[in-house]
C-alpha cells in the first residue's frame, strides 16, 4: 500500500517545474550567446527585427526567445514590448577577451557538448564517459584535436579560467628558488607565463601536445619573458623534460582514471632529480563542496570520464606513484588545491 505523504504542496510543485525546464533554459541562453545577441545589446538597445536582420533569424521566434529569456532576468524588455536591451546578467555574456562565462557559454553550446549531457544516463550506469556514445564514436579528445570550432571554444573556455587562476598560483605559491620550472600539460602557457612574470630569475620549459604548442607559444610570446622558455611538443605518457627544479601540472590528471594517473606521475617521477619537487594543482571536492564544483566534476566523467577527487585522493595516488607529500596549499577562494610532493628517498 502506498503511503499517503499528504496534501500537495504547490511551492513545492512549482520548484521542482522550474528545475525540469532548467535545461530549457540554459539552451535558450545557449543559443542568445550563439547568435550575439549580448554583444550586439552591449552596442545600444535593438528592436527585434534589427535584431532578426543582424543575426539572419525569424523576428517571430526571436522575439519569443527574448521574451521567455527576459523571465529570469537575461535581456530587458521595454515598455514598447518590441525593443530589447541589456540585463545585469546578459551584460556577463558579452565576448571581452579573457571573459570566462562568454567562453564558458560558447563551449556549453556547442551540438557535441549538448549531445553528450544528452546521453548522462549512460555515465550514470557506465561509469564512463557518455561523449563517444552521442557523438557518433569520436571521443571528446579527438574531436578538439581534429575540428577546428571545437579546439577554438575548448581551448577558449579553458583559457580564460587558466588566466586569472595562473596569477593566483604565482602569488601563492613561492618559486622564487627555483631556477628552472617545468609545466607538464601547460596548455595554452599561463601558469608557466605568470610564473615567469612574477619571478624574473627563473626560466621554463613546457611540454604540450604538438597541436597545442603554437598556441601556447602565441600567449607565451605576449608575456615579457622572452628568451627564459622553451616549448616542448611531447606526450606525457612517453617522456618529461629531465632535470627541473620545479615540476607543476594543473587540473590535468583529473581527466584520467587512478591507474593512470599514477602513470603520469610515475614518468614524472622518472625525469626528476632526488632535490626536485613536484605541484600537483586540481581542484578539490568533498561531500561540502558546492553546486557548481559538484557539477563541474560530473562534467568531466561525461567528456572524458574523468572526475575531481578529495584531496587525500591525490595525496594517495601520489604516494603510490613515489611521492612524499610535503603539505597541500589552498589557492584563492574556491576549492583549487597545490600539492608539494617530493621523490620519496
Amino acid at each position: 500500500m502506498t503511503e499517503h505523504v499528504g496534501p500537495v504542496d504547490k511551492a513545492v510543485n512549482k520548484e521542482m517545474v522550474a528545475l525540469l525546464q532548467g535545461a530549457w533554459r540554459s539552451r535558450a541562453i545557449h543559443v542568445a550567446t550563439e547568435l550575439g545577441l549580448p554583444d550586439l545589446l552591449a552596442e545600444g538597445e535593438r528592436t527585434v527585427d534589427e535584431l532578426a536582420a543582424a543575426t539572419d533569424t525569424h523576428a517571430p521566434t526571436l522575439g519569443r526567445l527574448l521574451r521567455a529569456l527576459t523571465t529570469f532576468g537575461v535581456f530587458r524588455r521595454l515598455p514598447d514590448g518590441r525593443t530589447y536591451a541589456q540585463s545585469p546578467l546578459s551584460a556577463v555574456l558579452v565576448s571581452t577577451p579573457g571573459n570566462a562565462e562568454s567562453t564558458d557559454a560558447r563551449f556549453m553550446a556547442a551540438g557535441w557538448h549538448w549531445a553528450a549531457w544528452g546521453e548522462l544516463l549512460h555515465t550514470v550506469r557506465t561509469g564512463t564517459s557518455s561523449f563517444e556514445v552521442a557523438n557518433d564514436g569520436v571521443s571528446f579528445w579527438e574531436l578538439t584535436k581534429t575540428d577546428p570550432d571545437a579546439k577554438q571554444r575548448f581551448n577558449a573556455a579553458m583559457s580564460a579560467v587558466s588566466l586569472e587562476e595562473s596569477a593566483d598560483i604565482a602569488r601563492a605559491y613561492d618559486f622564487s628558488s627555483a631556477r628552472h620550472v617545468v609545466d607538464v600539460a601547460g596548455g595554452l602557457g599561463s601558469l608557466l607565463a605568470a610564473i615567469l612574470t612574477a619571478h624574473p630569475a627563473v626560466r621554463g620549459t613546457l611540454l604540450e601536445r604538438p597541436e597545442i604548442v603554437p598556441l601556447a607559444r602565441e600567449l607565451l610570446g605576449k608575456a615579457d619573458v622572452e628568451g627564459r622558455y622553451e616549448t616542448v611538443a611531447g606526450d606525457f605518457f612517453e617522456e618529461v623534460p629531465a632535470g627541473a627544479d620545479v615540476y607543476t601540472i594543473k587540473r590535468a590528471l583529473h581527466d584520467w582514471d587512478d591507474a593512470t594517473i599514477v602513470r603520469i606521475l610515475r614518468r614524472i617521477r622518472e625525469a626528476m632529480r632526488p632535490d626536485s619537487v613536484l605541484l600537483v594543482i586540481e581542484g578539490v571536492v568533498d561531500e561540502d563542496s558546492d553546486q557548481e564544483a559538484l557539477f563541474r566534476g560530473l562534467l568531466l566523467t561525461v567528456l572524458v570520464g574523468g572526475q575531481d577527487r578529495p584531496e587525500s585522493d591525490y595525496r594517495a595516488l601520489a604516494e603510490e606513484a613515489g611521492f612524499t607529500i610535503r603539505r597541500g596549499i589552498p589557492v584563492g577562494d574556491g576549492g583549487l588545491r597545490i600539492i608539494e610532493a617530493v621523490p620519496m628517498a
